[in-house]
């Protein structure tokens, strides 16, 4: 069980939607909403998933992970260290970000926080990115919660 004192620390910050709504993404976004849910995600080589006949939704080729270093506050992310995360990843696993259509984001659901995931995620792809192939951004959060 979350400790009553968290919540209200939260509540605080800002951080919890006062009226109850998570609106990533979204100008009037005013926090998120606290939710439980579950997702499943199946994973599996790409040669056992073609050979198997698999419908294939998606190709992960790469991950990578940093620290957001300094930032503001607590809440609030490091667009550098994200934008330079994402770069790393791409590298990886020899991505262009062009070749990139969809981007699963944190999606904070904050006045703060979503306006930095979205300048950093602009940065990267969309500096070069050709005008026909635009780049989804959504985060499942904003349905669970």
């Amino acid at each position: 069980m979350v400790s009553p004192n968290l919540f209200v620390y939260f509540s605080k910050l800002g951080a919890l939607s006062p009226d109850g709504q998570c609106r990533t993404f979204d100008a009037s976004a005013n926090g998120y909403v606290r939710g439980e849910g579950c997702g499943i995600l199946v994973l599996k080589r790409l040669s056992d998933a073609i050979s198997q006949g698999d419908n294939i939704l998606a190709l992960i080729r790469s991950s990578a992970l940093n620290h957001d270093g300094a930032s503001s506050s607590f809440t609030s992310p490091n667009g550098t260290a994200q934008a330079e995360v994402i770069r790393q990843a791409l590298r990886n696993g020899g991505v262009s970000p062009d070749d990139v259509s969809y981007v699963e984001a944190h999606g904070t659901g904050t006045a703060l926080g979503d306006p930095i995931e979205l300048r950093a995620l602009g940065e990267v792809y969309g500096t070069k990115r050709d005008k026909d192939k635009s780049l989804i951004v959504g985060s499942v959060k904003a349905n669970i919660g």
